[in-house]
């Protein structure tokens, strides 16, 4: 039989509240976001998990950053150098477990007289409604009624804000050696924690964005990855899980780690894609701190013309892994936006020109040869005749490509269509991906 727990707080709505408790609850009843990382990673592997974990973690890893990332290294194994995968630790994680772990056991746990410190509160988020009844309480100027909320028959919720904190107490609380006097201290600190619940992952993303990115610096790309109100990324993740092309989230670049996970493009570079459809290939590239506007976009039929365009797209050239083939020139941005952007005749359900699309992908050879010099990327052929590309900057180098890829008549549309063959004849091996098999054409 499980034993109600009982919390009151300060009522603002249906869906948020506000308590105090003692460090302790906050230990006691949040599942340690390093635990769902470590399950989210499990899952995906087919292991079994801890069933609330198994239901956090999802929700975890669109409200938070990483505590450790994958990295690939070359280690010696039975004499033969081979790739191998490991966890490391981010700077998240390293802060946590040194400089916060310090400060909380030197400055915060102290009494006012030993030392004085603070520490801000947490975010809290639970995906379902806690049962609740009013409180005889009342205070003389709040108007948000004081309720009793029971979440013992729920079980523990995530944080949308203080991981770190979170778990540097965690650790305090499981390490021996630290004198079990001041740990009590330390967890019987009074923290402020906002509880939200009944809410949805899409809401808690919302939560996590406002938290760490308008009220402290996060990256650009790591808040556009996150927030679920830019129609342009929640349109390209469902674009892409149609496809099923795995898309890395993190990171400028795309990394030998990336694609070991199975991830072929960055989220933010999938993105201009699918804007280079109904904005043409020129503004996707632009940097603006102001988002493209999207009104008068349907996003419904942008979906439906992405998907169709992009299958055939990949399955032309055998598979997505073309996006990081050195020896095809769509793996420069400007080339695959300025590709993508032929799209748009599918969004329009243009016939005529959904059929030159067609022709353009069949008749430009898209090997990486002199022709392309200066068109995608600076070419450089070596005395053996390989040609290799240094991709160039998409915002220098998409108003040739552009004209290579759409207009046959200029000089840089005759010299990438003048090889006397097909860049269908020499495609790489067809990729076991749904988006890459003729079939799903």
């Amino acid at each position: 039989m499980l034993i109600p727990k009982l919390i009151t707080g300060l009522r603002w709505n249906d869906f948020h509240f506000t308590t105090v408790v003692p460090f302790h609850w906050v230990i006691d009843n949040i599942v340690s976001g390093l635990v769902l990382e470590d399950a989210l990673r499990d899952i995906g592997e087919g292991l079994s998990v801890d069933p609330r974990a198994e239901q956090l973690a999802p929700l975890r890893k669109k409200i938070q950053r990483p505590f450790r990332k994958e990295v690939t290294e070359r280690r010696s194994v039975g004499g033969r150098s081979v790739p191998v995968r490991r966890l490391v630790a981010t700077r998240k994680l390293e802060n946590t477990r040194n400089g916060l772990r310090d400060y909380l056991l030197n400055t915060f746990a102290l009494t006012p007289q030993e030392a004085f410190g603070a520490l801000p509160g947490f975010y809290a988020v639970w995906p379902e409604r806690m049962p609740e009844r009013a409180a005889p309480v009342s205070v003389d100027g709040l108007d948000s009624p004081w309720y009793t909320y029971d979440h013992g028959q729920i079980g523990r919720g995530a944080l949308a804000d203080g991981e770190c904190r979170h778990q540097a107490g965690f650790d305090i609380q499981a390490d021996p050696r630290v004198p079990a006097a001041l740990k009590d201290k330390l967890m019987q600190q009074p923290v402020t924690v906002e509880i939200f619940h009944g809410i949805t992952a899409e809401q808690a993303s919302v939560l996590f964005v406002d938290l760490n990115y308008e009220g402290t610096p996060v990256d650009a790309i790591t808040k556009a990855n996150l927030d679920t109100r830019n129609k342009w990324i929640t349109v390209t993740k469902e674009i892409f899980d149609d496809l099923k092309i795995g898309y890395a989230t993190t990171g400028r670049q795309l990394t030998i780690t990336h694609q070991a996970m199975n991830q072929w493009i960055l989220l933010t570079h999938a993105e201009q894609m699918v804007k280079a459809i109904v904005l043409g290939p020129y503004k996707p590239l632009t940097t603006s701190k102001k988002t493209p506007p999207w009104e008068g976009v349907d996003f419904d039929r942008l979906r439906a013309a992405a998907t169709r365009w992009f299958t055939e797209i990949f399955a032309h050239f055998g598979g997505v892994e073309v996006l990081t083939d050195k020896s095809r020139v769509i793996r420069t941005i400007a080339v695959r936006v300025a590709l993508a952007s032929l799209g748009s005749a599918f969004y329009h359900r243009d016939e005529k020109a959904m059929e030159e699309a067609r022709r353009t992908l069949h008749d430009i050879n898209w090997i990486v040869s002199k022709e392309w010099n200066g068109i995608g990327g600076k070419v450089v052929v070596s005395e053996d005749g390989v040609a290799t590309m240094s991709a160039g900057s998409g915002k220098e180098s998409i108003t040739r490509a552009v004209q290579a890829i759409t207009k046959p008549d200029t000089v840089a549309g005759r010299a990438v269509r003048s090889h006397g063959h097909s860049s269908r004849t020499d495609r790489i091996p067809t990729s076991t991906s749904p988006a890459a098999t003729p079939e799903s054409a």
